[in-house]
C-alpha cells in the first residue's frame, strides 16, 4: 500500500527546502548584484582633494555594517579618490586602486573603503606587535579639529583598522591599545577587490582610556572635524610598502599623521 499521508508530508518538506535555497541563493545573487552596481570596484574616481577637504552627506537611515555596499545610502554617495602616494614607490592599479564614501548620522561617521589590491597581508603577530606592517585602514580624526600634537594623548585619533577588525591607537602609556569600542567594521572580498566598512563613534579630548564611562559625540549639522584617511599596503614582505592617502600632504615625510593632527584634512558634516 502507499502510504499517501508520507508521500504529501515528503513532498511539503522538498517544497519547502527548494523554496528557501532558492530565496537563500537568491538574496545572495541580489546582493552581490545591488553591491557591484554601487560599489564599481574598477570604475575611477576623479574627486581628488588635494587639501583633504571633504563633506559628509546625512543619512536618515542607519548604515548596516556588514562589509557590503547594498545599503541605499551608498548608492548615494560619491567616491572620493585614496590614491595619493604618502610612502612607498609608484603603484600600477592592477596592484592597488582605493577609493572611500562618506556618511553620516547623529551616532556615527560611516565608511565605506574600497580596494584593489593584488595581495591582503594580515596584521602581524596578536595585532598589537608592528601592527602598521600589515595591510590596514588608518583613519586620523580630530574631534574638534583643534590640532596639536597627540601621540600619546587623545587629543585625536589615528585608527589602524586591521584585516582581523581592530582598531589600534597608542594609549596615554606610551602602550598600544585597542579602541574596538569606537568603530564597528566588517570587511568582505571578491578575488582582488575588497570593501571595507565602518561605522565609528566620535570621541572628544575628555576620553579616558582607563573609563568604561566614555560617551561618544552627538553629531550635528555643520560640525567641522580634523580627518584623513589611508591605507598601508603590505605585499607579504612583512612590511609596509606603501602608504596611500587621501590628501596630497600628510606633514614631514608624509608619515607625521599619528603624531600631529595638524596635518590633518577635514570633514565636514552637510545636510
Amino acid at each position: 500500500m502507499i502510504d499517501i499521508n508520507r508521500i504529501s508530508i515528503f513532498f511539503a518538506i522538498a517544497v519547502t527546502f527548494s523554496c528557501e535555497m532558492q530565496n537563500s541563493n537568491s538574496s545572495l545573487i541580489n546582493k552581490n548584484n545591488a553591491s557591484n552596481v554601487v560599489c564599481n570596484f574598477k570604475s575611477k574616481t576623479n574627486n581628488k582633494r588635494v587639501n583633504g577637504d571633504f563633506q559628509a552627506m546625512h543619512t536618515s537611515t542607519p548604515v548596516i555594517i556588514d562589509g557590503l555596499c547594498d545599503d541605499e545610502t551608498w548608492s548615494n554617495m560619491d567616491w572620493n579618490d585614496l590614491n595619493y602616494a604618502w610612502m612607498g614607490p609608484d603603484v600600477d592599479s592592477m596592484d592597488y586602486y582605493g577609493k572611500f564614501k562618506l556618511a553620516w548620522d547623529s551616532q556615527h561617521l560611516y565608511i565605506l573603503v574600497s580596494i584593489i589590491d593584488d595581495s591582503i597581508s594580515p596584521t602581524l603577530s596578536s595585532g598589537i606587535e608592528n601592527y602598521w606592517k600589515g595591510d590596514y585602514v588608518e583613519v586620523f580624526i580630530d574631534e574638534d579639529k583643534s590640532g596639536g600634537l597627540y601621540k600619546f594623548n587623545h587629543q585625536a585619533f589615528a585608527y589602524h583598522v586591521s584585516t582581523e577588525g581592530h582598531a589600534i591607537d597608542k594609549g596615554i602609556t606610551k602602550q598600544t591599545i585597542f579602541l574596538d569600542d569606537h568603530i564597528q567594521v566588517k570587511r568582505s572580498s571578491s578575488g582582488s577587490q575588497y570593501l571595507w566598512e565602518m561605522a565609528i563613534s566620535l570621541y572628544n579630548n575628555t576620553f579616558d582610556q582607563s573609563s568604561q564611562d566614555n560617551l561618544p559625540v552627538t553629531i550635528s549639522r555643520l560640525k567641522l572635524i580634523g580627518f584623513s584617511i589611508a591605507y598601508g599596503d603590505n605585499d607579504g614582505n612583512n612590511s609596509r610598502e606603501n602608504f596611500m592617502g587621501s590628501k596630497e600632504s600628510h606633514g614631514q615625510n608624509n608619515d607625521e599623521g599619528y603624531i600631529n593632527s595638524d596635518v590633518f584634512g577635514s570633514l565636514l558634516f552637510v545636510k
